[in-house]
């Protein structure tokens, strides 16, 4: 009797074999469906990384402050120094490092002051202000006069426009390193009369 209990479970077992099996086949699912969560949350991660951290911005670069010394102008030429501080802005996560630049000072489009950039760099997320020392010498023969340097300092104002470029790389965790130029065009009015700069502005 024992025996043929042994080979045909009761009811009661028999309902307690499919219960385990029916709890093993949910847990398998569950666990399939934690696994795809935790895949879906990382690739989210993942993606939300690439696009803050990794992603390289555009470096900006622009005049902050502008002082004039030693201005001297007669009727058709024009002399001065220029001490310019320039903001090198990195929105970057990653450091940036330049070899160098220049900078320049243009009336009508045409160079009449430069001063050079050591190499340098800025840390991610930060600024770094470069002073430049630029001499400007308007005067002399044709072209200049072609340039109506004498209407503008009869008037007291010259415009102007201040150039300048550094180019480097920017390295984010030793992932992503590219190379990247920082620009920047800036117009400006030259007062005469209060030897100073008026309207400053940058692109």
């Amino acid at each position: 009797m024992e025996e043929e209990n042994h080979l045909n479970p009761s009811p009661k077992n028999h309902q307690k074999i499919h219960e385990f099996a029916r709890n093993k086949q949910e847990g398998g699912s569950k666990t399939v469906v934690y696994i795809l969560l935790a895949v879906v949350l990382l690739s989210i991660a993942f993606l939300i990384f690439g696009l803050v951290v990794l992603r390289i911005k555009a470096l900006t670069l622009r005049l902050s402050n502008v002082v004039v010394r030693d201005l001297r102008h007669t009727s058709s030429s024009l002399n001065m120094t220029m001490i310019a501080d320039i903001t090198l802005h990195n929105m970057n996560f990653g450091r940036f490092q330049f070899r160098g630049g220049s900078a320049a000072l243009l009336y009508c489009n045409a160079t009449f002051g430069a001063a050079s950039i050591s190499a340098g760099g800025v840390g991610g997320r930060g600024r770094r202000r470069i002073s430049a020392t630029v001499e400007m010498i308007i005067g002399g023969p044709p072209p200049v006069n072609y340039m109506n340097i004498s209407r503008d300092i009869e008037s007291n104002l010259v415009r102007l426009m201040s150039v300048a470029e550094l180019r480097g790389e920017i390295r984010v965790m030793k992932i992503v390193n590219r190379i990247r130029t920082a620009s920047m065009n800036c117009s400006m009015d030259l007062n005469l009369s209060g030897q100073q700069v008026q309207g400053l502005s940058c692109q």
